[in-house]
């Protein structure tokens, strides 16, 4: 096949989006297929990432408006002090001006795409856009397409999904949308590399100066309000005093990372907790493996990497009782806590930290479930599976 790639969010291919859509269609690489990505990139035609070696680089204008979103707006909330009614009235509307940035960002990249691909619709098979309904209704009037939605979507937007041959989504996003769109929202699960996320030897443990005698929970993500990692540096304080050979590490980078070191400035003195910068997802195993429990304490998670990668190395995890992680949740590879209660999770660490036997039992449940149903290879063979089915197109490689 040769598939056209269209990422329309701001953040085009970062974070948990660019996970994904790299992930996914390397193997698609891997599988003999041609994939090209249309991204948004400076006016040297360059872009802030580098694209997996194989797909074809499509770029279009736009860096600036790419570049005013999200990023702007934690740095301007960064200047307001913590404390104050103004933070958190600034807090409580980013989400909407993030949203409106958001919007006005797809809609000048759809016209965009409308002006490059105009003549160049009949040089490919099948169209693959991420998250934008209304981008995919506007490609689907030319060519085979499939919308992979990230999060849940109001159902208001069923007249637009319903124009677009096969709507993707996985776990909370799925379950959501499936309440009014029925069978023609089908499931895309999320993947990892099963290869390097293995069981394994601990050096990073050693290198911290930890024993194999110490409880070692983490968080591997980004360090934002929405990840929840406030309540859980709260949480391990309070837990601390029970089980004073406890430790915690945290892997990531963003805007509560100053805080973090704040508030656990005594115990970062101390060796007790370590903090180490956001790391490539290749180097990340080695992290996991530290780890006796991971924890996700998101206030919002429709399906965390960072859980199924620590599932793939045998470890047990804790999380919040929010959108995706329910669905781990039921797989029995781990615990789950009230959202947003320091209460709840301080608990949920007491019974853990008593039930050793139960923590090796659920790392063990949870390396089988990864391993059966959440490699990339599989992903893609879904995907495969539904461009056949829904959209028409063969195995066949017609591109040549």
């Amino acid at each position: 096949m040769n598939i056209l790639v269209l990422h329309s969010e701001l953040g085009v291919l970062r974070g948990g989006g660019e996970y994904f859509t790299r992930n996914l269609f390397s193997e698609f690489l891997k599988r003999g297929h041609h994939v090209s990505v249309a991204f948004v990139a400076d006016s040297q035609g360059r872009f802030a990432n580098p694209i997996p070696a194989g797909i074809k680089p499509i770029p279009i204008s736009g860096w600036w408006s790419r570049k005013f979103g999200q990023g702007v707006l934690t740095k301007i909330g960064e200047t307001i002090p913590d404390n104050s009614r103004l933070k958190l009235y600034w807090d409580r509307g980013q989400e909407g001006v993030c949203w409106r940035t958001i919007r006005w960002h797809a809609r000048r990249f759809q016209r965009r795409i409308e002006r490059e691909f105009s003549l160049r619709w009949q040089e490919f098979d099948a169209v693959y856009v991420h998250g934008d309904p209304y981008l995919a209704k506007q490609v689907a009037t030319f060519r085979p397409t499939v919308l992979m939605l990230p999060g849940p979507v109001s159902s208001e937007l069923e007249p637009v999904l319903r124009t677009v041959h096969a709507v993707c989504a996985h776990d909370d996003a799925l379950s959501r949308v499936q309440v009014f769109l029925g069978d023609h929202i089908l499931e895309l699960p999320l993947g990892i590399h099963s290869q390097i996320f293995t069981p394994g030897p601990t050096p990073v443990r050693e290198k911290l100066g930890w024993t194999g005698e110490d409880l070692v929970m983490g968080y591997v993500g980004r360090l934002t309000h929405l990840k929840g990692v406030d309540l859980l540096s709260a949480a391990f304080c309070q837990t601390l005093p029970d089980f004073p050979n406890m430790k915690l590490l945290i892997v990531g980078s963003g805007e509560m990372e100053e805080h973090l070191r704040t508030t656990l400035a005594h115990a970062l003195e101390r060796g007790i907790v370590h903090i180490e910068p956001a790391l490539p997802q290749e180097d990340l195993a080695p992290w996991y493996r530290v780890l006796d429990l991971m924890v996700m304490p998101s206030r919002y998670e429709t399906m965390s990497s960072a859980v199924l990668e620590a599932m793939a190395c045998g470890v047990p995890f804790l999380a919040s009782d929010v959108g995706g992680n329910r669905a781990l949740g039921k797989t029995g590879a781990g615990w789950l806590f009230r959202t947003e209660s320091i209460a709840s999770l301080r608990e949920s660490l007491s019974t853990i930290w008593e039930n050793p036997t139960e923590r090796r039992v659920r790392g063990v449940l949870g390396l089988n479930f990864v391993q059966e149903r959440h490699s990339w290879t599989a992903t893609a063979e879904r995907l495969e599976h539904i461009m056949e089915s829904r959209l028409g197109v063969t195995k066949g490689i017609s591109w040549k």
